[in-house]
């Protein structure tokens, strides 16, 4: 594959996870300002009610199609009258045309840090030694899944219903570390055109440290593989001598491979 479709795969892939993820729940969405909006085939996504860049952003521009000044634009637009300030214009290095950046940085949005794009193919996973038991859980678990996800993410609690419903929903496989019986630590699978997006996953603080989330990623893994996903993609924040990033070194010792950082343009001060 050369460099455009590995952009195609890991940004449309995770972008159609969390348009899914938004298209869940109507009446919390229209009580929280939840929302997702097509901008030629990149994606907007919406939540006024936590105004942060996780839940406020551009994912895909410029990637199916050239993108136009008109198009940033419109997402920007989108964003202030919905009252979000903390948004993010998220740009693949592989985004058309070469004019994008100059474009974003026009209207005041500059590069505030990058994610960094991961992507691996079918190998299997090495064995991930910890002494929880990684399982696959349903609709019985959906509450205890969303609070865990919400308190390891620092969420408040108000946003726990709004996971509940992709537990159990078709294309989504959920999963829990527990120490014996006591659930500590979550993480999602959503699968769709033969790409597997891992994501939505997180330990309790007081279980870090014994591997829950390196586990869970290789159990993740290995379902994908028999699936029949042909890649399986995720992503987390750059790791730098600053600040370290356990799960970027989780994912590269469960062979995922870094695609590119992702740069986050956003307003200044946010």
């Amino acid at each position: 594959m050369d460099a455009l479709e590995i952009a195609r795969i890991v940004e449309f892939g995770e972008a159609e996870a969390y348009a899914d993820f938004y298209n869940t729940t109507p009446d919390y969405a229209a009580q929280f300002g939840i929302s997702m909006q097509r901008i030629g085939s990149a994606f907007e996504f919406t939540a006024t009610a936590f105004d942060i860049p996780l839940f406020n952003r551009v994912v895909g521009l410029g990637l199916d199609e050239p993108a136009a000044e008109t198009m940033i634009d419109e997402a920007i637009a989108h964003f202030r009258e919905a009252g979000v300030k903390h948004f993010a214009c998220q740009m693949s290095p592989e985004a058309q045309p070469s004019e994008l950046p100059g474009w974003l940085k026009a209207r005041n949005l500059r590069v505030s840090d990058n994610w960094v794009k991961m992507i691996r193919g079918v190998e299997p996973p090495p064995a991930i030694r910890t002494d929880l038991r990684i399982e696959l859980v349903g609709l019985e678990y959906a509450d205890t899944y969303s609070e865990i996800a919400a308190i390891a993410f620092g969420m408040p609690p108000v946003v726990r219903p709004w996971l509940v419903p992709i537990i159990g929903r078709a294309g989504w496989r959920h999963y829990l570390a527990l120490d014996g019986v006591r659930p500590v630590g979550c993480g999602a699978l959503f699968v769709k055109n033969n790409i597997g997006w891992l994501g939505i996953a997180g330990t309790l603080p007081e279980a870090r440290g014994r591997g829950a989330q390196g586990a869970i990623m290789a159990r993740r893994i290995r379902d994908a593989i028999d699936i029949g996903c042909q890649w399986i993609i995720t992503e987390t924040g750059e790791e730098t001598p600053e600040r370290p990033n356990p799960s970027y070194r989780n994912m590269l010792r469960t062979g995922f491979k870094l695609a590119y950082p992702r740069s986050n343009y956003m307003l200044p001060g946010k």
